[in-house]
């Protein structure tokens, strides 16, 4: 019971982090919750008003954005009843080990100090570019003949616009679209 309690203080640390912070895929579209196994813990799922199992989430918790490219990572999410919100924990793990997810690229916004935040499509468009032109030179294949799909992490407004914080980083990352958990790393593969 003990170790139930500090996972589930440990994920809502990780939520209330992240909570400033947004994911948007190329097609716009937050990254997928991996279908892992569960634990005993239960919560009401928000559409269906069924009973919702908090998932298994292999790897070492750890707020998204401090993935860095050449880290592999698996995802969960599920709706606590308790807090009345949904939970989403980021847990990284070596990419040898059974994965989800590949960071394979990172880069700086263009933007000098100071400089207001140029807007969630203006954002979402330059993220997905990068991200794009990066996928062949990690891969070794083009991105349309590639198994994988690609999508990101990149600021908000507030975490863009933040005095101190200043988050600019764009954090690109693949992965199997059939959901299926991999092993190993995608670089070079050709695939």
């Amino acid at each position: 019971m003990p170790q139930t309690i500090a996972r589930l203080l440990l994920a809502i640390a990780v939520v209330v982090f992240a909570a400033a912070c947004s994911s948007a895929g190329a097609d716009g579209e937050n990254a997928d919750d991996g279908g892992n196994d569960s634990t005993s813990e239960s919560a009401v799922d928000e559409a269906a008003g069924e009973v919702e199992a908090a998932p298994n989430v292999p790897g070492a918790p750890l707020n998204p954005f401090d993935l860095r490219a050449g880290q592999c990572f698996n995802e969960g999410s599920w709706y606590d009843e308790v807090l009345e919100r949904r939970i989403d924990l980021t847990a990284a793990v070596s990419c040898d080990q059974p994965h989800q997810k590949e960071m394979y690229h990172e880069a700086e916004f263009p933007a000098p100090a100071g400089a207001p935040f140029p807007g969630e499509a203006k954002m979402t468009e330059w993220s997905t570019q990068v991200c794009y032109d990066a996928f062949v030179g990690f891969v070794g294949e083009e991105y349309e003949l590639s198994q994988y799909e690609l999508d990101f992490l990149q600021p908000t407004q507030a975490t863009f616009e933040h005095e101190v914080g200043r988050h600019r980083r764009v954090t690109c990352f693949l992965f199997d679209p059939s959901e299926e958990m991999v092993s190993g790393s995608a670089k070079n593969t050709g695939v």
